[in-house]
């Protein structure tokens, strides 16, 4: 969602609406997402096992919610700030017309038309400046859930390998504690043997 609410392109008619829809729909996930953590945390906090591992994954979850809020947040703010420019833009259009319209000699008609193409220029190369750097920031968000989805895949293919080696261990510690008890006891018993005779 968040991909193609970066990708928005803001001079079609009509997408001003979808902007805001996106927008909401965005805030309302993360929203839930926030509910989920928190209710996790909650959840985490009464259950009795591995706190250590429990934490550590609530708090990866944390940051996860927090690195999406501040991509929503930035995302949302080079749109607004594209939007502003492209109103800008249409600002500027329709005052090179009115200018065109109400110039009258052929000199300050020239002379507008060359300020206002050099200021539309500077705008446009602006707002090309900020897609770029919206694009850049994008790749960098893909890289970074890339980079969470492959450490959470690490993560739970080696949970299942860590509960199997906690479980070897025990079984090995209850086998020494009978074969202790069996030796123990046949020394005990030679003992008893031994004073009797």
């Amino acid at each position: 969602e968040m991909v193609q609410f970066g990708r928005l392109d803001l001079s079609e008619p009509g997408l001003s609406s979808a902007f805001d829809v996106r927008g909401r729909e965005i805030e309302a996930m993360l929203h839930r997402l926030q509910e989920v953590n928190d209710q996790m945390s909650r959840q985490a906090s009464t259950a009795t096992g591995s706190a250590a591992s429990t934490m550590h994954v609530l708090q990866r979850h944390r940051e996860i919610l927090h690195d999406f809020m501040q991509e929503f947040a930035k995302t949302k703010s080079n749109l607004k700030s594209a939007d502003e420019r492209q109103q800008l833009l249409s600002s500027v259009r329709e005052d090179i017309i009115e200018h065109r319209s109400a110039a009258r000699s052929a000199n300050d008609t020239l002379l507008r038309e060359r300020n206002a193409i050099h200021g539309s220029d500077r705008a446009i190369n602006d707002v090309l400046g900020q897609a770029e750097a919206a694009r850049s920031n994008l790749n960098a968000q893909r890289a970074v859930f890339h980079s969470v989805r492959s450490r959470l895949g690490l993560l739970s293919d080696v949970a299942p390998k860590i509960n199997s080696l906690i479980g070897s261990i025990g079984r090995r510690k209850r086998r020494d504690k009978m074969i202790l008890g069996v030796v123990v006891g046949c020394c005990t018993s030679l003992m008893l043997l031994y004073s009797m005779s």
